[in-house]
């Protein structure tokens, strides 16, 4: 849950440009800390009975760890769901979750991925690959978690509830076996309030539950395997690499490495004392490392069908085409591509670029904003418990845990892109480990409001997680309308806009072809231009408008459906016949087939909005498809 997303009750202090970000931040934890102490000397005052009896009883129940873990899942799952009546089923908005979606439809319609198009020019979006197949540019994981909501209930959002309480009850698990018992069902507490219902992991496409989960196992496994080496924990260990490896690959690499290093000497450790022989080492990791060799396998698979190397992801297909900036600042740029749509070159030239630009023109800054992207989502308010978190974990058997913390954390921050939450994932089991290593720090030192302090903590900052409620049930989109004083109107975002449209056209019995124009040199951070795994079959199908020459070849290709024209940014986003938008150009152009039209034509004439072409005469009809009233 990022820092906005948990201040329901303080949602006005947030306000503000970005320049203050951090300060507003540091600012609201201050006021944290300041009730923490209050209360601290309150209750140290007082000494209510009441929740030295609470605390008693949280002890004597943490020790049904079973029905803890399955609590822990099947509650998430189920207060979720009964939400939907005040905060219903997300809606994709960003490039990344129609993306995603995308896979999730390939995924469960039993296909890797999909055939291109002959159209393919005119489907080209962000983040999916249109050649050499068809096909989101993430890794699978994400899309397979979807696919599994979409197979099951036909709701691919399903598979993020899923996932999102799979990864509530493995970092319980994962806390068992670093703390007791009392200390794990906190923490897990703490996370199926912080993530599991009100984050943006959970309502959205995004995905940062699946890489989360992968991490906690493999965490969970590394203490349960020094102390007793088994196949189940070995195989559990190879299935969180897995699982990274097919979600966030870079940073699970980079997380996992200083965690297998410790696994492998763990092993050699453990050979060398005596506990474990040779043979029995080769017995109980062969499993695994099947588990491992099987995995790689397939995901050279997957790689071969989509993109025709199984050493080269979808993803790198995607950068080799459209992106220009790379990850990392001493890598040097692409050249920029040949763009067959402007906006496509705007977005990728003016947001993908310029962010490399501005990192190399003030890495401090850049650094900086990144910081306080990543504290806010993961560690306010409760920063002040880093330091002795740290602390207890350096000179216990945690070291592993905090290298891995490091290297990642070193990566993400000098990464060229802006910062996203999701990209952390596969450490949220190690940050949460860190912060409760520091309350137990306070609670056991030999400080007079030790244990009261603790209380206090965990009092306020219950209060602080479950604050979103009202707010969330209140507003469940946030929208944040833009008034426009012109008209005293507040005009609808483009992404419900989208949905609108889709909703009016679903209901029409013909198939249906939308042309999508964009304004001049329009940044599309909303797009609208996804389609179903199969494009031809699909009721509706999203295409962009590349100027009448050319439109006409994807007319010809789907004579059988209604054509509609609109335009993404148009205040009123009117849907209106094709022919009646493109009289002009009928009458200037004629029938002249689209290859004969030059390249330099193509566009000219696709700037038209519909809001001003309602006004335009209708001309011929442009196929033989019948309008709908």
């Amino acid at each position: 849950m990022r820092h906005d997303e948990m201040l329901g009750l303080l949602p006005r202090l947030l306000y503000g440009g970005e320049d203050d970000h951090g300060l507003r931040l540091l600012a609201l934890e201050l006021l944290f800390w300041a009730i923490v102490i209050v209360l601290t000397i309150v209750l140290a005052r007082y000494r209510p009975m009441l929740i030295e009896k609470a605390e008693s009883r949280l002890r004597e129940v943490s020790q049904y760890k079973r029905f803890w873990l399955a609590a822990f899942v099947l509650g998430v799952m189920f207060v979720r769901i009964a939400l939907l009546h005040w905060i219903p089923v997300p809606i994709p908005i960003v490039h990344d979750e129609f993306s995603q979606l995308l896979a999730s439809d390939t995924f469960a319609h039993g296909q890797l991925t999909n055939a291109p198009s002959p159209m393919w020019v005119h489907f080209e979006s962000f983040h999916i690959n249109v050649l050499p197949t068809y096909q989101s540019m993430y890794p699978p994981a994400q899309g397979m978690a979807l696919a599994i909501g979409q197979k099951l209930t036909g709701v691919p959002w399903i598979g993020i509830v899923l996932s999102t309480a799979l990864m509530c009850g493995a970092i319980y698990w994962m806390l068992l076996g670093w703390l007791p018992a009392p200390w794990a069902l906190l923490g897990a507490a703490f996370v199926c309030a912080r993530f599991g219902i009100f984050s943006y992991w959970t309502n959205s496409y995004y995905g940062g539950s699946v890489p989360a989960l992968g991490g906690a196992l493999i965490l969970g496994a590394l203490p349960r395997f020094e102390s007793k080496p088994k196949v189940q924990t070995a195989l559990i260990f190879a299935g969180g690499l897995l699982i990274l490896a097919n979600s966030r690959p870079l940073e699970g690499f980079l997380f996992s490495i200083p965690l297998v290093l410790a696994f492998v000497v763990m092993l050699v450790k453990g050979i060398r004392s005596g506990k474990i022989t040779w043979g029995v080492a080769v017995k109980i990791l062969s499993p695994a490392m099947v588990l491992l060799v099987l995995g790689v396998a397939w995901m050279s698979y997957y790689n071969w069908r989509g993109t025709g190397n199984p050493l080269l992801m979808p993803y790198q297909v995607n950068f080799q085409a459209y992106h220009i900036s790379k990850p990392f600042p001493l890598q040097k740029p692409n050249p920029i591509p040949q763009y067959r749509h402007q906006s496509m070159k705007t977005f990728y030239i003016f947001y993908d670029y310029l962010n490399y630009l501005r990192y190399k023109d003030n890495i401090l800054d850049y650094i900086t904003r990144k910081i306080s992207v990543y504290y806010g989502f993961f560690i306010w308010p409760i920063s002040l418990l880093i330091v002795p978190g740290v602390y207890v974990m350096w000179r216990g058997k945690m070291r592993a845990v905090l290298l891995s913390l490091a290297v990642l954390v070193s990566a993400m921050l000098v990464q060229v892109w802006p910062a996203n939450p999701h990209y952390g994932a596969p450490a949220t089991g190690a940050v949460l480990l860190v912060l409760l290593c520091g309350v137990r720090y306070f609670r056991n030192s030999q400080l007079k409001y030790g244990v009261w302090g603790s209380r206090a903590l965990a009092i306020v900052l219950a209060l602080a997680v479950i604050s979103p409620i009202a707010q969330a049930m209140l507003d469940p989109f946030e929208l944040g309308l833009s008034f426009n004083s012109a008209s005293n109107t507040y005009p609808m975002p483009a992404f419900i806009q989208r949905v609108r449209i889709q909703s009016e056209l679903s209901a029409r019995s013909a198939k249906q072809l939308v042309i999508v124009n964009y304004r001049h040199r329009e940044m599309a951070s909303h797009d609208w231009v996804y389609n179903n795994a199969d494009i031809d079959d699909a009721h509706t199908v999203w295409a962009r408008d590349m100027g009448y020459l050319r439109n006409k070849e994807l007319l010809k290709y789907y004579p059988d459906r209604q054509v509609s024209y609109t335009t993404l940014g148009d205040a009123a986003s009117l849907i209106l016949p094709y022919d009646q938008v493109m009289a002009p150009m009928r009458l200037a152009y004629g029938d002249a087939a689209p290859q004969t039209a030059s390249p330099m034509l193509a566009g000219v004439d696709q700037h038209i909005s519909p809001s001003i072409a309602k006004s335009i005469p209708a001309g011929p009809a442009e196929n033989s498809a019948p309008r709908s009233r």
